[in-house]
């Protein structure tokens, strides 16, 4: 990343500082254009493009994943504590005859 602010600087540098005007800066221009513009530098772009959709892809199915997973304990744990699973309250003395949990 410091080689192209580097570079950038250098670039700025020349064409402000240059005397030859308009000329050095569309030849500039011009060379950044064709290397833009090159097949190779078209063909990374291609791949980072894809390698980031992929990575994106892979990084959604962990997170619904895990959500499943943390949604699947805490229902397990609500019922736990409501009494779903299973009759876990004490309070088989009570003059009550039904019980409610409060919500």
């Amino acid at each position: 990343m410091k080689i192209i602010t580097f570079a950038a600087g250098v670039a700025v540098g020349f064409i402000i500082g240059s005397r030859a005007g308009r000329g050095a800066y569309e030849d500039m221009r011009r060379k950044w254009r064709g290397f833009a513009d090159s097949d190779t530098v078209q063909h990374v772009k291609g791949d980072v493009k894809d390698f980031a959709g992929r990575a994106a892809s892979d990084v959604g199915d962990k997170v619904s994943e895990t959500v499943s997973k943390v949604t699947e304990k805490a229902t397990s744990k609500i019922d736990e504590v409501t009494g779903k699973s299973g009759n876990g309250s004490a309070g088989s003395g009570s003059t009550s005859g039904t019980a409610s949990p409060a919500v």
